[in-house]
């Protein structure tokens, strides 16, 4: 597969991924005047944070950058599982434009607050608006942002932001983007770690019926360019 990048450990693909987030973003600045990158949490992406913080703090001009959370949990604001909180800690030192969610609200509220924030970024000619990069992480079930399969999280809908209820992991209430806001998407990196995510990796590829192909075939079929960051333990070529 062409545009799956196989690394030997979190390192080594943390380092890839951190080079080609600026790249993207440069080009988007370059074409654009400014740029949007939707963040995903988990560990390996923390270290790409990191990464980026530590070797790129001047690569580009951070100012005209927006960052934007794909999915968020409903609980306090400082909480370690709180994912702007956790994500933004790290950041903190570039002078990013925010769109950050509001996880102190019900479910339902936070997904409209925060579809309006979105709806203030540029728009693709599509009308949704435009996501330079996004960053989509992987869980062992196949989900990714907070779409989880055979979850209603899934059913269409015209909304950009969605409320999830009944999670299948803790915490049963979040936020997510939807599948539409997808549509937006000009590209993707899909980032995956770790033994226990292999069968996911492996059914996503073979184009099975989960999440994160959803995911990459929306964003592919509407002229998005999808790469697949993962390691070795992950990869569904070993």
């Amino acid at each position: 597969m062409k545009n799956l990048h196989v690394y030997g450990g979190k390192t080594a693909l943390a380092e890839a991924v951190a080079f080609r987030t600026v790249t993207v973003l440069r080009h988007a600045l370059q074409k654009h005047g400014d740029a949007v990158w939707v963040l995903a949490g988990g560990s390996t992406p923390l270290l790409a944070y990191g990464t980026i913080v530590s070797k790129y703090a001047k690569s580009i001009d951070w100012t005209k950058v927006t960052i934007a959370m794909g999915d968020e949990r409903m609980v306090p604001a400082k909480s370690p599982h709180n994912n702007w909180h956790t994500i933004s800690e790290i950041l903190r030192d570039l002078p990013t434009k925010k769109l950050k969610p509001d996880s102190t609200l019900s479910a339902k509220e936070s997904a409209r607050d925060y579809e309006k924030k979105l709806r203030t970024l540029p728009e693709r000619h599509n009308g949704l608006p435009r996501l330079d990069l996004v960053w989509l992480g992987v869980g062992p079930d196949g989900h990714t942002l907070s779409l989880f399969p055979a979850h209603s999280s899934l059913l269409p809908t015209n909304n950009l932001v969605i409320p999830v209820h009944d999670s299948p992991k803790p915490p049963s209430d979040r936020i997510s983007l939807s599948l539409r806001a997808l549509l937006g998407a000009r590209s993707a990196m899909i980032i995956a770690t770790g033994k226990d995510k292999q069968a996911a990796m492996t059914d996503a590829l073979a184009k099975k019926n989960l999440p994160i192909a959803l995911a990459n075939d929306i964003i592919t079929t509407h002229n998005g360019l999808v790469e697949w960051f993962v390691d070795e333990a992950s990869s569904p070529e070993n």
